[in-house]
């Protein structure tokens, strides 16, 4: 008994090795259960054969079959162990015990005691494991699910927008052209030229927005894109966002080694944290803060503002839509993730986590 003891602990390590290189399929499970039933029998059958109450643990592989793997192996398993029990019927080594009939009787009726509590407890365990495994696996389907409808409504919300940049292109070059007239036509008038010049701003403001799409939508990032350190790409980011911005005071607070590490300007999380910006500039136009923290590792950014904070009615800060779907989805990507709290004193604190890695390269 203690050589097929040894066998099968020999014959366990080898598989678990096995699986632990990623390796394993239906059939070889089935063919380690019928390995374990069939130690199971060896050792009932240097102990009293049928007679041994520990004989029904012959039912734990099958059980563990029948929910694992495809219905033909837990009916190939029952013929199996089906086998092993009528075998065991009729060959086995009996076990002497030198004690009166009753003794015998009661030293049984221990044994499936023990034996019920011995399966009980092997089955929970196993079953409980099982039942863990499926509810995490589902709670990961509906996840993909999840993802999957949203990427679609962001693919078809960018099919849209790219429709609307390509659309707009040409009454913003027409309307260049217009303000460029104006301005030769009225130079000297002092009340005309203030408004042409911010409309000429304003246009511009949108070539650079249509510029940027085309950039994306072209992945041409992907070699234009230049290296710099971290801590030059965040206050560059904040001196464009200012120009579009001019009259909200911003301000950049930096923790970490200086000069940070190098990463690359990628125009979609550009996007991402001037969106976040313009939602705080649009609720507190006195004044936001951009706090960024960094390691080895992990790259931490902030959005503070003074708004009016959160919707007490859905918990969420006005004027967050889309662009807060958009956020969430473009960050996903770079295997981040983004929060929105209430800020001590009055306003939002918006959080973005990303890992370093992902600002070495660039979206596709």
């Amino acid at each position: 008994m203690l050589a097929v003891a040894a066998l099968h602990s020999l014959l366990n390590g080898a598989a678990y090795l096995h699986v632990r290189q990623g390796a394993g399929s239906a059939l070889e499970l089935f063919l380690q259960l019928a390995a374990d039933a069939a130690a199971l029998a060896a050792l009932v059958y240097f102990s009293g054969g049928y007679a041994n109450p520990f004989i029904s643990l012959l039912l734990l592989p099958l059980i563990l079959c029948a929910v694992t793997i495809p219905a033909r192996y837990a009916w190939a398993m029952t013929f199996w162990v089906a086998v092993l029990y009528s075998l065991l019927a009729r060959y086995y080594l009996p076990l002497i015990l030198e004690v009166d009939s009753q003794t015998a009787i009661d030293l049984h009726l221990g044994g499936m005691w023990l034996n019920f509590l011995f399966t009980a407890a092997l089955v929970s365990a196993f079953v409980a494991t099982l039942s863990g495994a499926l509810r995490r696996r589902d709670a990961e389907l509906a996840q993909a699910r999840e993802k999957s409808l949203r990427d679609e409504q962001l693919f078809a919300l960018g099919m849209q927008a790219a429709s609307a940049a390509h659309d707009l292109a040409t009454p913003l070059s027409v309307l260049s052209v217009c303000l460029n007239e104006l301005e030769h036509e009225y130079a000297g008038d002092e009340a005309l030229t203030p408004p042409l010049r911010l409309m000429r701003g304003q246009a511009e403001r949108m070539r650079a927005v249509l510029g940027r799409l085309a950039t994306v939508a072209g992945a041409s990032a992907d070699h234009d894109a230049a290296w710099r350190s971290l801590d030059d790409w965040l206050a560059d980011l904040l001196d464009h966002w200012r120009l579009m911005w001019p009259g909200v005071q911003a301000s950049l607070a930096l923790d970490g080694a200086c000069p940070g590490p190098r990463v690359r300007d990628d125009p979609m999380l550009v996007s991402v944290l001037a969106n976040l910006l313009n939602n705080a500039a649009r609720a507190s136009p006195a004044g936001i803060e951009l706090h960024a923290r960094w390691d080895e590792r992990w790259l931490s950014l902030a959005v503070l503002d003074r708004g009016p904070g959160l919707a007490a009615e859905n918990g969420q800060s006005a004027g967050w839509g889309v662009g807060l779907r958009l956020a969430r989805a473009a960050l996903e990507r770079f295997g981040g993730d983004l929060h929105i709290s209430p800020r001590q004193g009055g306003g939002l604190e918006v959080g973005v986590r990303l890992p370093l890695a992902a600002l070495s390269t660039v979206s596709a």
